[in-house]
């Protein structure tokens, strides 16, 4: 499936292409991001150089998910993902450089992909699944602010770096208020 070009106040939402290798490389040298993001580790070159081509290639060729690069300023700040699922519903990951964290770039890239997935002329879907292990803060934080509903912990739900973890599930439907909502382990 084609990527759809969205676009914000402050940023644009576009195709993951082969000249973002170097920043994806670049980004994926942090540990944070290492701690919650399920990419190799170590994360080489060649990791960063498979992801722009081969899995945002399958991305685009595929009616199993759609992939967006953030941009800002024509910059590659990350990337935001939805895995399509039945029946009018899709799974949301997303993550974000360290130099374009705390400037609610990721709330606003969230919000903006979140509206356009809902539309009818989008995506016309009617839910988005949200999940991060447990105590991803900066994480929960950017889907509190978009209004997804904290549903719950799920015990040894997620598979991460070989290892069953706890971890958080919340979920925006179509017709929910986009107001922050109480409940979060916040």
């Amino acid at each position: 499936m084609l990527t759809p070009v969205i676009e914000s106040e402050r940023l644009v939402l576009d195709s993951v292409v082969p000249a973002d290798a170097s920043a994806v490389f670049h980004y994926c040298q942090d540990e944070d991001l290492q701690r919650w993001v399920p990419i190799p580790r170590p994360y080489s070159s060649a990791d960063a150089e498979a992801y722009v081509t081969d899995y945002a290639g399958h991305a685009r060729s595929s009616n199993e998910a759609l992939l967006w690069a953030i941009r800002v300023d024509g910059t590659f700040a990350g990337v935001i993902e939805l895995r399509l699922e039945a029946v009018r519903s899709a799974t949301v990951g997303f993550w974000l450089g360290r130099p374009w964290r705390g400037q609610g770039l990721m709330s606003e890239a969230l919000q903006t992909l979140a509206e356009f997935a809902f539309e009818p002329d989008g995506l016309a879907l009617d839910r988005i699944h949200w999940e991060s292990v447990v105590d991803n803060i900066g994480s929960a934080i950017v889907a509190r602010r978009a209004g997804f509903h904290f549903e719950g912990t799920m015990r040894a739900s997620l598979v991460h770096r070989g290892e069953r973890l706890d971890s958080w599930q919340a979920s925006l439907l179509s017709t929910d208020s986009r107001i922050p909502g109480d409940g979060w382990p916040l």
